[in-house]
């Protein structure tokens, strides 16, 4: 089970996640993420996906980022209770990750730039 919604359950949400194997990942292992990761393309109420691997080697040893947006904490609670994420996350916890996961709301107050808006 998700999440409660915060009592402001229409504010949208900003979901990170960093992933650090304990052996160097191997090409194969990015591709896996990356091939079960786009499968989320589409779920109601993701409105940003990005996905990539540490290439300035400032992330205290974690490989991957992964970084998402939902319209609100409902469809947020939607997804972590979807199949293609619980399949993902299964998949994550059968392999010696560490994981850190961090969720905010996104507002004016932790909106400090946003493209396009003056």
């Amino acid at each position: 089970m998700g999440p409660a919604p915060p009592p402001d359950s229409a504010t949208p949400i900003q979901h990170l996640v960093l992933f650090r194997l304990r052996e160097e990942p191997g090409p194969e292992v990015e591709e896996e993420m990356r091939r079960q990761i786009s499968r989320w393309v589409g779920l109601p109420g993701l409105r940003r996906l990005r996905f990539g691997r540490d290439t300035l080697e400032r992330a205290d040893g974690y490989q991957f980022g992964l970084l998402t947006e939902f319209s609100d904490s409902i469809t947020y609670a939607d997804y972590l209770v979807h199949p293609l994420h619980q399949s993902f996350l299964a998949w994550v916890l059968e392999r010696p990750f560490d994981v850190i996961r961090f969720d905010y709301p996104i507002t004016e107050r932790t909106s400090l730039s946003e493209p396009g808006v003056d």
